[in-house]
This record gives C-alpha cells, structure tokens and sequence, in this order.
C-alpha cells in the first residue's frame, strides 16, 4: 500500500498500528514523518508581515490625511483672501487626485503580493523546483483580490464560486500542465500503458489523472478512446 502525504482522520483510523506510528496530527489532518517528506510551508511569518504592513498603511494614512488637511485649510485660507476661488478649486482636485493615485498603487502591491503567494502555495504543492516556479505564473493568471479575498477567476478573468483548492485541482489533472506536474501526484491509479499498449478500461471508467497519464505516455491510445467516447454521445 502506498503511503499518502496527508490522510484525513478517517482515511487514518483504517490503517494499521504500524502504518499510523508514520503520521502525525497537524491540525485537522495527519501528516507523513518520513525523513525527506517536505513538511508543509509555514506562512505564520508572512500573515505577521502582512499585517505590519497594513498597519504602517493605515498610520501612514492618518499622517497623510491630518498633512493634507493642514496643507489644504492653510491653502484655502490664502487663496480665499485672494478672492481666487477658481485657483482654490484646481489645487485642491489636483491634491486628491494625486492621493489616491498614491492609495491606488500600494493597494495594488499588497494584492499582487496576496495573489503570489497564494499562487505559490498552489505551485509547490504539486510541483518542484522550476517547474513550479513556471506553474506559480500561470495559477497567479487566474487570482484576483476582491473583498479583501483571493479569489479564483476563469480563463476570462471573471470570478467564479470555486476555492483555491478547487483551482489546485484543476492544474494538477490539466492535460496542459501534466508535464509540470510532480510525478507522485499524478500516479495515483497506478501508471499509464505506454506506447502501443491497449488499456482495458474504457474512458468514463479512467480518472482524470489516469486521463492525462495516458496522454503522456501513449498519444495514440488516448486518442483512440477519447474518439470513442465522444462518438458514443
């Protein structure tokens, strides 16, 4: 039997004594021991930072606004003497305008920060080294902060219901990114016929990974059934 990576509590209860003696709780699920296992990202430092970050924000908004405040009365105190209200006007659209171009791009970094890591998380959880560095790039195409969230878009750009975990899914069994994808997440039902072998299995019955195994390994036999399914429809 081949030991997983993370079991859930019940996938847990039905190995033997040996078996469990390899796992330990972390939080909700049970994680593999085994010398040499990457042990999961601890990201408690990053969330500390960000949350550093969003303070100096939120203090650096309040001195900026309290700056601007003073700044603007004393300037409308000397234009209104001047009877230039028209010059008052302009200065003070200017002043705004500029603000929120400022509030606008460090918004825009810290979301930009939020979707690489999320994107990251995704990658090296089902890729190595390059590849996942490659991966992380075109998961982070499809994240986009709204409401305070990372949220998982279509190919469109367009936000959809799924999780993060869903969107992990999708690369990880994507035909697209199979050569990307780490080898022990994608055996799962065992490895594909190679070229020139003829599978029992009919297309409906193979998994999406074993799908997109066959794919890799013999091009044609997955044509072949891919073909007969789609006449059969």
């Amino acid at each position: 039997m081949t030991l997983k990576y993370q079991l859930t509590a019940e996938e847990f209860a039905q190995l033997d004594e040996a078996k469990q003696a390899l796992y330990a709780l972390q939080g909700d699920v049970y994680i593999c021991q085994i010398e040499g296992l990457p042990q999961p990202e601890d990201v408690s430092g990053l969330k500390r930072k960000n949350e550093e970050l969003l303070a100096e924000k939120r203090a650096s908004d309040e001195r900026r606004r309290a700056a601007e405040e003073e700044a603007r009365r004393k300037e409308e105190e000397r234009l209104a003497a001047e009877g230039n209200f028209q010059q008052l006007y302009e200065s003070s659209q200017t002043k705004t305008a500029e603000w929120e171009q400022r509030y606008s791009q460090l918004e825009q970094s810290i979301h930009q920060r939020d979707i690489n890591l999320a994107a990251t998380r995704i990658a090296t959880a089902i890729a190595d080294g390059d590849n996942a560095d490659i991966l992380k790039e075109f998961i982070a195409k499809r994240l986009k902060v709204a409401e305070g969230q990372v949220r998982v878009t279509d190919d469109s750009g367009n936000l959809t219901v799924s999780a993060l975990a869903d969107l992990q899914k999708e690369f990880e069994t994507s035909p697209r990114y199979a050569s990307l994808v780490r080898g022990s997440q994608a055996g799962g039902g065992g490895a594909a016929p190679k070229s020139g072998d003829r599978v029992t299995k009919t297309w409906e019955e193979m998994s999406g990974m074993e799908r997109v195994e066959l794919r890799r390994n013999n091009p044609a036999e997955h044509k072949r059934l891919k073909a007969a399914h789609e006449a059969s429809k």
